[in-house]
């Protein structure tokens, strides 16, 4: 019986092709990762919920009612703190952390030795 040798050797390389519309960009990034199914549509739904529901909160109290300025602590504690900002007042103090950023970066590294971690 005579065997056949059914191997076959490609003389020329294949043109690279780029990959279908539809498996690149944005969109198959979607599909792929947020929509794949049922229980990951689901879950996109209630995590865009919750970040939709918790976002304008943080914004609020971060940026809109925030104290961005100020001398001491009293910028940004209520009247019944000791303060000037109005009873039930809340947001970020900026003025705080502007004035405490060292301490926030090295701790309580002495300031004439801070030079020496950086």
């Amino acid at each position: 019986m005579q065997e056949h040798d059914l191997s076959f050797v490609r003389v020329e390389m294949a043109l690279a092709q780029s990959a279908p519309p539809s498996e690149r960009g944005l969109g198959a990034w979607i599909r792929k990762n947020l929509i794949a199914s049922t229980g990951d549509t689901i879950l996109t739904i209630i995590g865009i919920v919750l970040v939709a529901m918790i976002l304008p909160q943080v914004i609020n109290w971060a940026f809109i009612s925030a104290q961005w300025t100020g001398t001491d602590r009293t910028v940004c504690a209520t009247v019944a703190q000791g303060g000037i900002q109005p009873d039930g007042w809340s947001g970020a103090c900026w003025a705080f952390v502007n004035a405490k950023f060292g301490q926030f970066m090295f701790g309580r590294y002495p300031i004439d030795e801070r030079w020496r971690p950086i």
